[in-house]
């Protein structure tokens, strides 16, 4: 894939982000640019899933109808499949950080996440 300026960030991020207000979270993706944020469609699913009530929901569905979203395909399938084989034994990967962290393997992305322990191990990836 070409190398572009967009930055995957995980579910936690957007949490801090959104609903946390963190100032360290927001002062970092200024740095990094809040136009350059992307996530992966787990991501999203993740966001709406956590969603407290009706208009939380509806708050986060606007964000997330103005995001760039990077839905699942077959590349990211079929690499998240080989990252599930490697690593669920031996670092508990799990099935949706797999995901995730394929998207960002696929798309060679940096990656920013609060929850480094769930991914530093995976080969290839960049973690912000």
């Amino acid at each position: 894939m070409e190398e572009t300026d967009l930055i995957l960030c995980d579910t936690d991020i957007l949490i801090e982000f959104l609903d946390r207000k963190n100032e360290v979270v927001k002062k970092k993706l200024e740095k990094l640019g809040v136009f350059n944020v992307c996530f992966s469609s787990v991501t999203a699913s993740e966001l709406i899933f956590g969603a407290a009530d009706r208009k939380h929901h509806l708050r986060l569905s606007t964000f997330i109808s103005s995001s760039i979203i990077i839905p699942i395909d077959k590349e990211i399938s079929d690499l998240h499949f080989e990252l599930v084989k490697k690593y669920s034994l031996s670092h508990r990967l799990k099935v949706q950080d797999a995901l995730i962290a394929a998207t960002a393997l696929t798309f060679e992305l940096p990656f920013y996440s609060n929850n480094k322990k769930d991914f530093r191990f995976i080969e290839g990836i960049k973690l912000i």
